[in-house]
């Protein structure tokens, strides 16, 4: 069942009715959607749906479908949970918890303009919440003990999202790597964002959890210094900093990071995967224990009174957007400009994180194939 509705948007995707457009991607748009019921029940839900154009293209239908796959393996509390796959006239449609809360770009943010603005127990908290999730994902294994294998592939700032109870979500497995993968990566095809991939990822190897540790470790050392580690004016430097260019310390760059934390850090960034942390739980144990001169990781009750105190108007500003986006106050256009308002202050992160096909993209792959046919890969 797919209606429109006056403002262009579909009234209603299967039975989930739709009240505004939370964003849109390469491959999908995301919409606010109600699952509704008897006796005034209603459920808040996000509701990921292929577009139309792409829903008879092979390819990206197996991306979705590798998506869906691996997300509804994953039941866990720092992972956004995947509650139903659907099919209609237009496509393949997910249907995933809505979070109320913040994207992670919207601390990086704040945090570039002054460093300090999060405690640091609160910082180590919730990457650590994201290691437990990812630790998760990577050992999952299926009913007889076979590994899934997973590797996420895409670990940035905008997948990541802070929620009002104090909890990080990890979202978004559209490019992860598992046995439930049909459609393989081409060799030297990149994937993902550059500035938060690791070396190995980057140069076209085969991966394992270890590179999602390397960028996890870019995102903790990203908010705690309010700085971009690897990103540069193209997609080329980009790739050369993330491969070659001296790493800087965390205390190098903030002189009130604690050392202990530093070197964690450090080991999380090892460009030698040998030589970084074996998983993602190591890394956040590690940065967890590193704190705990310092006040130690941050709960998650106690990382939601910050967050309600820090984003207090933000916060505020969202829950009458989604009670007046259920109640119908404002048409389904309205919703989406009040969302884009809401978000403004953290686009140009989001935006600057994602490194779409291009030129330059082409020619590292073009490097990637050379490499591997010639077998002289520096590393």
């Amino acid at each position: 069942m797919l209606n429109q509705s006056d403002d262009g948007l579909p009234s209603y995707v299967g039975k989930y009715r739709i009240r505004a457009k939370l964003g849109s991607g390469g491959m999908a748009d995301v919409y606010l959607a109600y699952l509704d019921g008897p006796a005034g029940f209603t459920k808040p839900v996000a509701l990921k749906r292929m577009k139309p154009a792409l829903a008879k293209v092979r390819e990206f239908v197996e991306l979705f479908l590798t998506e869906a796959r691996t997300a509804s393996l994953l039941s866990h509390p720092n992972i956004c949970q995947v509650y139903e796959l659907g099919a209609g006239d237009d496509g393949y449609f997910m249907v995933m918890e809505y979070l109320l809360g913040v994207p992670l770009t919207k601390l990086l943010a704040r945090q570039m303009t002054d460093p300090d603005s999060f405690p640091l127990g609160m910082l180590v908290g919730l990457a650590a919440q994201a290691c437990e999730g990812m630790h998760y994902a990577h050992n999952l294994c299926d009913p007889k003990g076979k590994p899934y294998d997973i590797v996420h592939r895409d670990l940035s700032p905008p997948n990541i999202y802070l929620t009002n109870n104090g909890m990080a979500k990890i979202l978004d497995f559209g490019i992860s790597k598992s046995t439930q993968s049909v459609v393989k990566t081409a060799t030297g095809q990149i994937r993902g964002k550059f500035s938060y991939m690791s070396p190995e990822q980057l140069r076209g190897h085969d991966l394992d959890p270890r590179s999602d540790v390397f960028s996890l470790a870019i995102i903790v050392l990203e908010l705690l210094t309010g700085t971009r580690l690897f990103r540069r004016a193209s997609r080329l430097e980009t790739f050369e900093a993330v491969t070659k260019a001296p790493i800087p310390r965390a205390d190098s760059i903030n002189k009130r990071i604690p050392k202990p934390v530093a070197d964690a850090l450090e080991l999380g960034l090892s460009r030698d995967r040998e030589t970084r942390f074996s998983t993602a739980r190591a890394f956040g144990t590690a940065l967890s224990e590193a704190a705990q001169g310092f006040g130690g990781a941050w709960t998650a009750p106690q990382i939601a009174e910050c967050t309600e105190s820090i984003f207090q108007r933000e916060m505020q500003a969202r829950r009458e957007w989604l009670d007046a986006a259920q109640s119908g106050a404002f048409t389904a256009s309205q919703a989406m400009q009040a969302l884009e308002a809401l978000e403004s202050t953290d686009r140009t992160i989001a935006d600057d994180c994602f490194s779409p096909e291009d030129a330059e993209t082409k020619l590292v792959a073009q490097q990637n194939q050379r490499r591997q046919t010639t077998q002289l890969d520096p590393e």
